[in-house]
């Protein structure tokens, strides 16, 4: 199985992609990485399957006809 995922770019740096059974997990070794010393300036980004980005698109295309900006 091929799995995609995408985020921008944010400058010069090291982008690493690991696989977790939780999302708390990845923050939790985040911040175990991070106390060691061993990475700075760390970002953590959860990042979307293509599956869930069609099912996020579905759910804003659902909700924009609700929405009103305010003021409107």
């Amino acid at each position: 199985m091929i799995s995609m995922y995408s985020t921008p770019a944010d400058g010069p740096g090291v982008l690493a992609i690991f696989d977790v059974p939780e999302p708390d997990a990845a923050a939790a070794i985040s911040g175990v990485v991070v106390a060691s010393g061993a990475l700075h300036h760390v970002k953590l980004t959860r990042l979307l399957t293509q599956d869930e980005v069609i099912h996020v698109r579905k759910k804003a295309s659902q909700l924009r006809g609700a929405y009103k900006p305010p003021g409107k």
